[in-house]
């Protein structure tokens, strides 16, 4: 079972993310903010992110650079409701592991979890 960090400044998505993980037999860990959610990963064993880029008082980038100081090995998955050039470039830049645009699609995510935690464990191993 793995732990996930779910962090969204809009309630539905959070509980939407938090259910879906669930099913898929892990644990889920959320956060409102980026702040909160750099305070959690933190604390917490964190195996995979999944972080909204616009969010108030630390937004996702702000939270992946922190969270890469803390953990080189850190996998995050970026969501946004804007998709664009600049932020799929600036999420690359910055070690993001990938992105997924909202509305969330469900198998899409299903899928990007599964391979997030895969790209982890491989970078553990060294063959990442």
């Amino acid at each position: 079972m793995a732990r996930i960090l779910i962090v969204d400044d809009e309630p539905s998505i959070r509980s939407f993310m938090h259910e879906l993980v669930q099913r898929l037999g892990h644990e889920s860990i959320e956060a409102e903010n980026g702040k909160e959610a750099l305070d959690k990963f933190r604390r917490e064993s964190i195996d995979l992110s999944i972080v909204d880029i616009n969010m108030p008082k630390l937004d996702g980038i702000g939270f992946l650079e922190a969270a890469k100081q803390l953990d080189p090995n850190a996998v995050v998955i970026m969501m946004t409701g804007y998709p664009s050039a600049e932020t799929i470039i600036q999420t690359i830049e910055d070690d993001g592991y990938t992105y997924i645009a909202k509305p969330l699609q469900v198998e899409r995510v299903k899928d990007l979890i599964q391979r997030g935690l895969e790209f982890r464990e491989l970078r553990l191993k060294g063959e990442a």
